[in-house]
Formats: C-alpha cells, structure tokens, sequence
C-alpha cells in the first residue's frame, strides 16, 4: 500500500475513503474508542475554529473533545454528505447536529440544538492509519444555534 504522498490507485483510494467512513459511522455510533482505533499512536488533530487550544494527539485532546462533546450531546448524529480525495487527503463534508442536555465548553444548555457543517480533512499514513486530521466549522454559528 501507498501512502498519501503519492498517486493513489483506485484499490488505494477506496480503501482510504472507506477507512474516514469508518471513523465517521463510529462518531455517529458515539464509539470514540473506534474512533481512535483508527488513528495512528502519535495522530495529531486540528479543531481549526479553537485556534492553539485546538490542536494535539487524538488520543488526548481529540479524545476528550469528542467524550464531552457525546456527554452533553446524548442524541448528536452525522450525515456524510461527500468524500472526495484533494491535495493528498481526504476530505469530508458533514452534518453534525444535536441538542445538549448539559452545558458543554461554557454554553449554558438552554434545550436549542445546532446543525453545522464541519469538513474534516484526513491524512492517512502508510500502514491506513489515521495519521493527522483537521477539523472545520463556523464557530460562531454554532454558538449561535445554542445561545
């Protein structure tokens, strides 16, 4: 198998797409030790809206993030709308929405739900480990959907 850095086969390319599937349908069955199965020991992640805060190990930061995040959001979900392969990665566009039924990083629960779009972008290294991935979304709209 061939890492990202080079052309992908076609075999290569479904196989990468299927493994950001894979993560995604863990997320959505809010099983972040699958999540993280998928992911490389030394992965890093981005949450690019949370600036220096947001980056670190998977395991660590991602991990936590995404157990607080199901924590206070019992009924989050995620519809996959495409994944396509671009500048040596995989990128996904998605719908993440839920309604807390706790406060989560400083917003108060007031029973609002969000719907947002969030494009996570995945690279992966060459044993079709999770090795880094950046996250995207409006932030502020987010605040806004549950202030």
């Amino acid at each position: 198998m061939q890492p990202l850095n080079q052309s992908p086969t076609t075999r290569n390319l479904q196989l990468w797409k299927n493994i950001c599937i894979y993560f995604m349908k863990a997320y959505q069955e809010q099983k972040v030790a699958q999540m993280i199965a998928l992911c490389h020991r030394e992965s890093t992640i981005c949450f690019k809206p949370l600036g220096d805060e947001g980056k670190g190990k998977i395991d660590q930061l991602g991990h936590g993030l995404w157990t607080t995040l199901i924590d206070s959001f019992p009924d989050i979900d995620n519809t996959v709308h495409s994944i396509v392969y671009e500048n040596k990665a995989i990128k996904c566009i998605v719908s993440i929405r839920g309604t807390p039924e706790k406060d989560f990083a400083g917003i108060k629960s007031k029973g609002g739900s969000f719907d947002s779009e969030h494009i996570f972008i995945f690279k992966l290294d060459e044993n079709q480990k999770i090795k880094h991935l950046d996250i995207e979304w409006d932030h502020a709209d987010f605040v806004r959907q549950l202030s």
